[in-house]
């Protein structure tokens, strides 16, 4: 309880002299990002202020250092001030990235397409962006009901498998290609320039 009402202290039930000052500041639950690093961005110091202001700030500092999907604080009163501990978990770190049931689109081919990596954290965003990317090849190459959907599987505490399911579904199929328009080109000319494959979707009238 003590932790609760000191992060949130009332402005105007103190005077400016019983503010209480930062006696210490930890970080707890990092695994791959060291302390140094995280310290290293905070901008309270041990000796500064304790206000509910300054430690909103610190954890926004945190978050956008982009490696934490949490972030928590505890604070303990202590002699001389306040304990301050700042609790955080890791985005999961990914450490592979496999495709599953693309069949008529190499592993290298989608991998080109990718906006994540392996070996790094999580970015929500971006793995959502990757399997869009890959629906859009899947759709350059006449695929147009394709579906990726990415899922995080667990393969150790702190390791884990990125996967993007794919269902291709069938591929469109030209079976006529109307030119419009046409004066000094021969439809057989245009068909030459195009190098039209008996699989390539062109839309027509």
């Amino acid at each position: 309880m003590a932790a609760l009402w000191l992060l949130f202290p009332s402005t105007r039930s103190y005077a400016q002299d019983n503010v209480q000052k930062i006696k210490s500041l930890e970080v707890r639950g990092n695994k791959r990002i060291e302390e140094p690093a995280i310290r290293g961005r905070l901008t309270l110091k041990v000796g500064d202020p304790y206000t509910s202001e300054s430690i909103r700030t610190q954890i926004r500092v945190i978050y956008e250092m982009g490696f934490f999907e949490d972030v928590q604080i505890e604070a303990e009163r202590v002699a001389g001030g306040v304990a301050v501990t700042f609790v955080v978990r890791e985005k999961p770190f990914i450490t592979e990235i496999v495709f599953d049931g693309n069949e008529n689109l190499s592993d290298d081919k989608l991998q080109e397409k990718m906006t994540i990596r392996s070996q790094s954290f999580l970015d929500q965003p971006q793995a959502k962006e990757s399997a869009e990317k890959i629906r859009l090849a899947y759709q350059e190459d006449g695929y147009y009901g394709a579906q990726v959907i990415p899922i995080i599987q667990t393969l150790e505490e702190d390791r884990k498998r990125l996967t993007f399911f794919i269902k291709e579904g069938d591929r469109a199929k030209v079976k006529t290609v109307i030119f419009d328009g046409m004066k000094a080109v021969r439809k057989k000319e245009l068909f030459k320039i195009m190098a039209t494959r008996e699989w390539i979707f062109l839309i027509s009238k």
